[in-house]
């Protein structure tokens, strides 16, 4: 996936939101209001991803069919029409943990 053009912690953030959306996410998995950024880890990716998805059904889907074969933050911007630096801060706020 990604033919290396893309950051892995995205391509795991993706098969850990499918994980999460199984409901089969062990019980340290991250909270929705956890992290410091959007590609800190794994399962913060994920509930980023969750988050997203929220804004636009099918994100993560569309998502994951662009990611293909390269990466560009501006992926973000197409399918939700704000880019990643403004998705996190609207992500921190829903959940009241603004920094």
């Amino acid at each position: 996936m990604g033919e290396g053009k893309v950051p892995r912690g995205l391509i795991e953030g993706v098969a850990d939101y499918m994980i999460l959306k199984s409901i089969y996410y062990p019980p340290g998995f991250a909270k929705p209001d956890q992290g410091e950024r959007w590609d800190q880890g794994y399962h913060f990716t994920a509930r980023f991803l969750e988050y997203c998805e929220e804004l636009r059904s099918g994100f993560v889907a569309q998502l994951n069919k662009m990611i293909r074969y390269n990466c560009t933050d501006l992926y973000f911007k197409e399918l939700t029409g704000k880019s990643v630096g403004e998705l996190w801060p609207d992500y921190k706020a829903k959940y009241g943990n603004i920094k």
